[in-house]
């Protein structure tokens, strides 16, 4: 497969979610609250210990953890527990309504025992990488969408299917990960109108926390170096002509000058053959076999051969490849990409090569015109293009969402919130809007605090994007010259004392007289047929490398953030 057309996608302002209506968390309600865990479909919640953990965060695999105490007597092997089913269910009673929520699902990956203790500490994943690596292509394409080609990537057979998953998500400012029920989805990197609310006093004390990338991390201008090569196949012909200086064959048997030897069918031929041509076409006039008055005149004519020309128009050909590398050079960039002083670029390069015709110089060319043709594929260009323009604004969009704000909240008031959610902050002074990026569950058996950490990624960055246009063909329309004009070749008779001495690189016909004008033994001339071909230009012939640039600006949206 070499291209997939883009699956789910999501503008680049699109939503990560579409409330109507914000939720406001209310503040200053008291909780009850409890846990109900469950392995293997058996309810375990009565042997928790310590503090249980769940951290679920965009793009990654969720994770949770938990102690068991195993009572005396019970044996405990550890290997068996590896790849047991895992919910975690949190249940809050407040002013005598309970609710419950699902705040994991997954499989235990690792548990290790502690005989001194009896505890079971179990290490828990949702197993993201391997639900899907244990998918078919084209179910990924359906759940991740993007775009992906085999000439940037290679080919899916026999590597691994997350790997695979990864290429197409570079494509697109989303991420992949499951919901608390296991679910696997697919959610928007942007912020949209805020789901929940937190103002005053619904955040615990002191917890906020702003964390910025450094400058270094914050690509802001990308520049991709993408050369498309391919032949062009030429072929190119040439004609000649030529006619007894007579002009027919009646004039030339009753020259007042006398008849002279005339060129052959296969003189002619080779003449075309020697200098590397095909002959595309060809057109003879022959003089006639022996007539008693072939004119009309009453001069018999006597010849036994059947190929001897009057005048003949024969056209050649001849073929070659040439190679066309179109450079691209594609820059993306965010407002301050396009700032000199302020640009952190980041350079990568594609390239794209369409396999040669090696059969084109070695076709037959009999009735083939004069003109060239580009051995071109436009759709792996346009699906090459389209993958590296979405991964570059897609890595630009990355870079400038790594201001992450954070806060803790009683985990009873968050029990709606997931990762597809805006959230927007107005407390202790701190404005701020984002998408949510990790959510971490800490549900202390000893001390009965349940604690939630919320953080979100907060986009900065402005402008306005382009579309994703690709550039026009840089070398798809060069000049044709065109059929040559024909050539007219010459006629040079010898054997007579008046006729000038034998030049070798004399074009055209040469031959002699029937009868000479005397007997002082002239030399005679050679009986041959010869021509030249044009030169192919060099602009025609070496390596053409058109160049071309562009732009494409990438807005990042300013989601709020006042401090």
């Amino acid at each position: 497969m070499l291209n997939a057309s883009p699956l789910n996608a999501v503008p680049l302002n699109g939503l990560a979610s579409a409330s109507a209506e914000p939720e406001y968390i209310v503040r200053g309600n008291a909780f009850v609250w409890a846990l109900r865990v469950l392995v293997g479909g058996v309810n375990l919640t009565a042997q928790l210990t310590g503090t249980v953990t769940v951290d679920r965060e965009e793009g990654a695999a969720g994770i949770a953890g938990f102690d068991l105490y195993i009572a005396p007597g019970v044996a405990v092997v550890p290997p068996d527990w590896k790849g047991r089913a895992v919910t975690i269910d949190y249940i809050s009673t407040s002013h005598g309504a309970t609710t419950e929520a699902r705040r994991y699902t997954g499989q235990i990956s690792i548990a290790n025992w502690n005989p001194i203790s009896r505890v079971l500490t179990c290490e828990c994943s949702d197993q993201l990488q391997q639900r899907v690596e244990g998918m078919t292509v084209e179910a990924i394409d359906s759940l991740v969408g993007g775009y992906w080609s085999a000439n940037v990537f290679e080919e899916v057979d026999g590597r691994s299917h997350w790997d695979y998953a990864l290429e197409r998500l570079s494509t697109r400012p989303v991420s992949l990960d499951c919901s608390p029920l296991g679910d696997m989805r697919v959610t928007s990197w942007y912020a949209g109108a805020p789901d929940f609310i937190f103002g005053e006093g619904t955040v615990l004390y002191q917890t906020l926390d702003l964390q910025q990338s450094d400058l270094s991390r914050t690509t802001n201008r990308i520049e991709v170096e993408f050369s498309y090569r391919y032949s062009r196949l030429w072929q190119r012909n040439q004609t000649y002509t030529w006619i007894v200086p007579a002009g027919s064959f009646c004039n030339w048997l009753h020259s007042e000058q006398g008849t002279h030897e005339l060129p052959s069918v296969e003189m002619v031929q080779s003449a075309v053959t020697g200098k590397g041509l095909e002959i595309v076409s060809e057109n003879y006039v022959l003089a006639p076999l022996s007539d008693a008055d072939p004119c009309g005149t009453g001069t018999p004519w006597k010849n036994i051969y059947d190929d001897l020309v009057i005048g003949t128009g024969i056209t050649g050909g001849r073929r070659w490849v040439q190679t066309v590398t179109e450079s691209y050079t594609l820059t993306f960039a965010t407002p301050d990409g396009e700032d000199e002083a302020r640009q952190v670029v980041q350079r990568q390069s594609a390239s794209l090569q369409i396999e040669s015709d090696e059969e084109w110089t070695e076709g037959e060319m009999a009735g083939t015109d004069t003109g060239y043709q580009d051995v071109i594929d436009d759709a792996r260009r346009a699906a090459v293009f389209e993958v590296v323009a979405n991964e570059a604004r897609t890595e630009l969009v990355s870079a400038n969402r790594e201001t992450l704000l954070s806060w803790q909240a009683p985990t009873s008031m968050v029990l709606g919130i997931d990762l597809v959610h805006t959230l927007e902050v107005d407390c202790s002074g701190v404005r701020a809007r984002g998408k949510c990026r990790r959510i971490v569950d800490s549900f202390d058996l000893g001390s009965g605090s349940a604690v939630t950490t919320l953080s979100i990624a907060v986009m900065r960055g402005g402008g306005t994007s382009d579309p994703l246009t690709i550039p026009p063909r840089l070398g798809s329309s060069p000049t044709d010259p065109g059929e040559g004009a024909s050539i007219a070749l010459p006629t040079h008779i010898g054997g007579r004392s008046t006729d000038p001495v034998y030049d070798e690189t004399w074009l055209g016909f040469t031959g002699n007289w029937s009868v000479g004008d005397n007997d002082e033994g002239q030399e005679p001339y050679p009986r041959r047929f010869a021509l030249e071909t044009p030169e192919i230009p060099a602009e025609d012939r070496d390596e053409l490398v058109p160049i071309g640039a562009t732009l494409y600006r990438v807005g990042i949206p300013n989601d709020l953030l006042e401090l």
